[in-house]
């Protein structure tokens, strides 16, 4: 019949015969919620890439990402609004420990990786503190940091 109005809060106002109801529209997940994507093992082994950037850029159309014309990685940024003040770059965490060197993602193999779960900036500042604004990629690898 029609789409899903998902959830609705009631009766805001009453026009002669029609109500005006405030809805808050459906939520569309791909594999959870949408403020957190989970890139498993099997859907990195099929994007092709051989290292963790590679499989980000072909698995992630939220991150924008920034090469020279070697091919070496000199930024991430996310899609969408922006902020003039705060740093949009996602933060990016691998086996638990903040990496600031975004070239490392082209030295870490694809088949290390066991999950890579990217946070939206919301999820990700309510883990990981204000500057997690920009979101969070968290890379788990096989061997998990040992």
């Amino acid at each position: 019949m029609g789409a899903s109005l998902g959830r609705c809060i009631g009766v805001g106002s009453v026009l002669g015969s029609l109500a005006v109801v405030a809805c808050h529209p459906a939520k569309i997940t791909p594999q959870g919620d949408a403020d957190r994507i989970v890139i498993t093992e099997e859907m990195i082994a099929k994007s092709g890439g051989q290292n963790a950037w590679e499989v980000l850029r072909r698995t992630a159309p939220q991150i924008a990402f920034g090469e020279n014309r070697n091919g070496q990685a000199t930024g991430m940024t996310r899609r969408g609004r922006s902020s003039l003040v705060l740093n949009d770059s996602p933060m990016v965490i691998i086996d638990g420990a903040r990496n600031q060197d975004i070239k490392a993602l082209q030295s870490l193999p694809a088949s290390t990786l066991m999950s890579i779960e990217i946070l939206t900036g919301i999820e990700g500042t309510t883990y990981y503190g204000t500057d997690a604004v920009g979101g969070v990629i968290v890379i788990k690898t096989k061997t998990g940091g040992q």
